[in-house]
């Protein structure tokens, strides 16, 4: 896989190009087999698609993330890895979300919901935010975070208030729901990991700095998260695509980020990250939680708004 991705950074930008529009059409092929798979699972086992969203879907779109911050770990990159958390997530709950309700219509979401999964994304930012404050993310700390999302996976799939109201029998056994899902996650993998490293490629050719290109990779890595949210709104999982925004914005900085450092042994956390791009993936946060909660969904002008603060927010790290 190295070599290949290799070959291809070697190739011309004409090339490149025409390889990154077959990577973003495998990343949709492979998100539509990930949401059948997820629905059919939820069916199945009773459980709603809103937790089907945070737990199994979150992960597998958050491949990307765990791979760039794994391969960042290894390689001693700390401020791409961490600069990638915070810039996919801060996408995620920004741009994608933004471009969902544009396209697809608007999102919902409960009270109850938002006081559980949206007070968990919301502590995962502040407590980056507070073990980063001397610069440093250490060994102990990672596993701390590893064991915190542990606890929360744990208390999702063992909740009774989460079974589905409704139980359909799908038309998929169980072992084909997890071979579609698997074989959509193997592609939006391969799909995602291709462009990342084009899109790193070209950063570098610009002398773009490690945290900057960090920030910007997660533009690449958040493309699965796109693909999966907007085509399950599509076909009107709501639950689905809002359980994956936000259990993405759990699963990044509660196991993305410390598998890297516990790979590096430990992370450093730079002061970009830390005066602007944590601030401000937390303000963004709390704005899109304050919607859900006292509207119950986000309509198109809140999603004009959060396109348009992300913008903001880029200039201002690039200042």
């Amino acid at each position: 896989m190295q070599s290949l991705l290799a070959a291809i950074i070697g190739f011309s930008p004409v090339l490149q190009g025409l390889i990154a529009a077959v990577c973003v059409a495998g990343l949709w092929w492979g998100a539509e087999l990930v949401i059948d798979g997820a629905r059919s699972l939820a069916r199945r086992l009773g459980i709603s698609e809103l937790i089907i969203g945070l737990t199994v879907v979150s992960v597998g779109s958050s491949f990307p993330e765990i791979f760039v911050n794994v391969q960042a770990g290894l390689s001693g990159l700390s401020p791409l890895g961490v600069g990638n958390v915070v810039g996919s997530c801060l996408v995620q709950i920004s741009v994608i979300l933004g471009i969902c309700v544009l396209v697809g219509g608007p999102l919902t979401e409960t009270r109850p919901s938002i006081r559980r999964d949206g007070g968990m994304v919301v502590g995962s930012i502040a407590l980056l935010y507070l073990l980063g404050m001397d610069g440093h993310i250490s060994v102990g700390e990672a596993i701390g975070m590893v064991s915190l999302y542990g606890a929360y996976i744990l208390y999702l799939t063992r909740a009774p208030h989460e079974k589905a109201h409704h139980y359909v029998t799908p038309e998929q056994s169980v072992w084909e729901a997890l071979a579609k899902f698997a074989l959509g996650a193997v592609v939006v993998w391969v799909s995602s990991d291709t462009l990342i490293h084009i899109g790193l490629h070209a950063g570098e050719v610009l002398g773009i700095s490690p945290s900057v290109i960090g920030i910007m990779s997660g533009i690449g890595t958040s493309v699965p998260e796109l693909a999966v949210s907007l085509i399950a709104l599509l076909r009107r999982s709501n639950g689905i695509s809002i359980g994956n925004l936000l259990g993405s914005n759990i699963t990044d900085p509660l196991f993305s980020l410390p598998m890297g450092a516990l790979l590096a042994g430990g992370y450093s956390v730079d002061s970009l990250l830390l005066e602007r791009a944590i601030p401000a993936w937390g303000a963004i946060s709390l704005l899109v939680l304050l919607v859900f909660y006292f509207r119950g969904r986000v309509g198109r002008p809140v999603a004009v708004l959060l396109i348009a603060l992300y913008i903001g927010s880029f200039w201002w790290f690039l200042q």
